[in-house]
């Protein structure tokens, strides 16, 4: 139902497949629960029950909504650096505006970066963790009799 130029959900009313597709898509595109009840004037724990319902489709329809706003994002950033070539913008550009520019630019460029980094610096203190909070091996401790002994072996094997 139209009302004011927005659907609406109504009370005890069964959600029509448009509609549910529609606010998939919304809530895809916001992330947002309360946004998205809001906006279609249905509870949150409608707009909440819709998206769990097929959540292999939903992380599907958000990741195609994340790749279309790069996508947008990188055709308006190469927009704006195509402007920066222009010679009469490069004239009238002071050399303050101009470093601001190229510093955005590169931070926006190497941020990806940082963030992988810090990715794998997170994983190797999840797997630090792991090891820390793993029970300690018990030793074998013939091995260590036998070493006393003067029995030495190339190597010692701990149990598991």
């Amino acid at each position: 139902m139209l009302q004011g130029g927005e659907h609406v959900a109504r009370r005890g009313k069964k959600l029509d497949d448009e509609l549910r597709e529609q606010i998939k898509a919304h809530y895809a595109s916001c992330g947002n629960l309360n946004e998205t009840a809001r906006k279609f004037r249905a509870s949150w724990s409608t707009v909440k029950k819709i998206v769990a319902a097929n959540p292999d489709s939903f992380h599907k329809l958000r990741e195609q909504k994340k790749h279309e706003h790069i996508e947008k994002s990188w055709s308006v950033i190469h927009a704006y650096i195509d402007r920066l070539h222009d010679p009469e913008l490069i004239q009238k550009t002071n050399a303050r505006d101009s470093a601001i520019v190229a510093g955005t630019l590169w931070d926006k460029l190497n941020r990806e970066k940082e963030l992988a980094y810090k990715g794998q610096e997170i994983e190797l203190k999840r797997r630090e963790l792991e090891q820390k909070n793993k029970a300690p091996e018990t030793p074998n401790v013939k091995i260590y009799l036998n070493a006393l002994k003067g029995e030495y072996q190339d190597s010692f094997i701990y149990n598991c």
